[in-house]
């Protein structure tokens, strides 16, 4: 049985914080700075030798670093690394042949990874925009099913699902089986699946939503948003890619000063990191039920109790339950190196 603890599978680079659009959910604050092309490509280098093999883009709006985003692609091909996708909004662009040139400079770079778009109520970008770009990658990249859709669910479900017939119905493709769980576009040139993201009502969201409810989450030891190096415009690293990456608690360390072993070091002595990818947050839930807290309900949604935890929590609470029940610490596990 393999043990639970946290395993860096890939680097997740959010090279700029800066979008086209203004979502109603979204709390990322908007800065001019870019994480610097030399730090990244050395940490990417340092990686590749630690056996680390997956590198993915979000943001802000990963297209509006592209110089980043082709010069990382360039250096991952380079070490025989894979592509996991690139997060968009789809919009970003002004013209067609802006489009079209930045494409051409990311195949040419040699990316062979998905696309994502977000596609929902709250993403209120131009959907003639979005139909162009999905045409334009299928077309460049010759592969029907390169790109997904993500959209949030929990809150304007109607406008979501009016929004995903739209923009079928600009692509000439047909929208299946929504509101259920594994459904697509598709026509005879293009199959575009589409993956539902529960909203977590935190911060410009919690107006949104009542995120609690009658039943608790099932913990997954953050093996969805977990297990990355999740790299943020300023070189600060965190554990996973969740709502609370904002939380200090969270910071493993930075590109600028460690290596991928130091910041696997600095995760396992983290003591709330080790806790959460190791015995989850059920165990630190009934902790602090048993020592009086009362939470306002129950919800289905870790990454919002993360949130819960690590934003309004009294942080000597939090401490005390890391004082009492430590994880015991193992060593560092990165993949094997080639």
């Amino acid at each position: 049985m393999k043990t639970r603890r946290f395993r860096p599978e890939e680097v997740l680079f959010s090279a700029t914080t800066l979008c086209n659009l203004r979502c109603a959910h979204c709390d990322i604050k908007q800065r001019q700075s870019t994480l610097p092309k030399k730090t990244a490509l050395r940490f990417l280098g340092r990686c590749a030798k630690a056996g680390i093999k997956r590198v993915g883009f979000t943001g802000g709006e990963p297209f509006l670093a592209l110089d980043f985003l082709c010069a990382i692609t360039k250096e991952t091909v380079r070490h025989g690394m894979l592509f996991s996708r690139i997060m968009t909004n789809a919009g970003w662009f002004q013209t067609k042949k802006e489009l079209l040139s930045a494409l051409n400079c990311l195949f040419r770079a040699g990316y062979d990874g998905d696309f994502c778009v977000s596609v929902d109520a709250f993403h209120r970008q131009n959907l003639r925009k979005v139909a162009c770009f999905v045409k334009a990658v299928t077309e460049i990249w010759k592969r029907p099913d390169i790109v997904s859709i993500a959209s949030v669910k929990g809150a304007k479900e109607a406008q979501t699902r009016r929004r995903l017939i739209a923009l079928a119905q600009l692509l000439n493709a047909r929208c299946s089986g929504y509101p259920n769980q594994h459904v697509a576009m598709k026509n005879n040139d293009l199959f575009v699946k589409i993956f539902s993201i529960e909203l977590s009502a935190v911060s410009k969201a919690a107006r949104l939503k009542n995120a609690w409810n009658e039943k608790w989450f099932r913990d997954d030891f953050c093996k969805n948003p977990g297990n990355v190096f999740f790299v943020l415009p300023d070189g600060t690293v965190k554990p996973c890619c969740g709502y609370a990456t904002d939380a200090d608690i969270l910071t493993i360390g930075s590109i600028k000063r460690d290596t991928p072993q130091k910041l696997l070091r600095n995760a396992l002595k983290n003591r709330f990191v080790a806790a959460i990818f190791e015995s989850g947050f059920h165990p630190i839930r009934k902790h602090l039920e048993r020592h009086g807290l009362r939470f306002p309900g129950k919800t289905t949604n870790h990454c919002f109790f993360c949130y819960y935890l690590t934003h309004y929590l009294p942080q000597p609470l939090l401490e005390e339950y890391l004082d009492d029940v430590s994880p015991r610490r193992r060593s560092p596990c990165l993949p094997a190196g080639r």
